[in-house]
């Protein structure tokens, strides 16, 4: 079946999107600001464990965007 794309659909796909992605981001930088603190680690030390956190980050984020766009445009739920 055909992918239903209109202003709505693209619109929500990109408010669900943003929403779960900022509260994501949110999460894995409050992870990363507590875990240096309580370790007391150097500004090195800290931009390793951003990059660790960073990674799965980035790819959860493509994930839900990926998600949200077949969401909103699947004929099912149109």
């Amino acid at each position: 079946m055909k992918r239903v794309i209109t202003f709505s659909s693209i619109a929500g796909a990109i408010a669900v999107a943003l929403f779960v992605s900022v509260e994501l981001i949110a999460a894995a930088g409050a992870a990363l600001w507590s875990i240096a603190g309580l370790m007391h680690l150097s500004q090195q030390a800290a931009i390793i464990l951003a990059a660790l956190l960073g990674v799965p980050t980035l790819w959860a984020v493509t994930k839900i965007c990926q998600l949200s766009w077949a969401a909103e445009t699947d004929p099912e739920n149109n």
